[in-house]
């Protein structure tokens, strides 16, 4: 007569438990980091349309510094820049900041984007610019900006 050897009801259960256990860690673990990627990934593609806007602006300057202080005021102006297509055509009555509705977004059906512009000096010699981009992801506002001076080189 062979004895067999083999675990108890007791032993598989404690194994069991443990293994879920650290399944259960392991896959919270893996949803964090993927939501903070795709925070990271938004975050990375809301600076580039700040950019973006920022050389638009600077190219603006450029091209015509008179009519480029007319955009802002000591108190500043805000503009909408809902689309690639730039322009100055979207000027936001109050602070698009408490406004769910000053600035629509439609970049990439996700991201708002406005720029604030507020002159320096009397005459104008710096201009402000304070380029913000937001959106929603699960229940929470993010938000990136980008602060630029420009100035006139003569």
């Amino acid at each position: 007569m062979s004895i067999k050897k083999s675990f108890s009801l007791i032993e598989v259960l404690i194994f069991v438990t443990i293994l879920s256990m650290f399944l259960v860690a392991a896959a919270s673990i893996i949803t964090v980091s993927m939501r903070q990627n795709t925070i990271k990934v938004n975050t990375i593609k809301a600076v580039h349309y700040n950019e973006q806007l920022s050389e638009w602006i600077s190219t603006e300057k450029e091209t015509e510094w008179g009519l480029f202080i007319t955009r802002g005021t000591p108190a500043g102006n805000t503009y909408c820049f809902p689309t690639d297509a730039l322009d100055w055509s979207l000027p936001v009555i109050g602070n698009p900041l408490d406004l769910v509705t000053g600035c629509s977004s439609t970049l990439e059906n996700k991201y708002r984007r406005f720029a604030t512009v507020t002159t320096i000096g009397s005459p104008v010699a710096r201009v402000e610019v304070i380029i913000h981009s937001d959106w929603q992801e699960a229940g929470n506002t993010y938000k990136t900006e980008l602060n630029t001076v420009y100035t006139l080189w003569e």
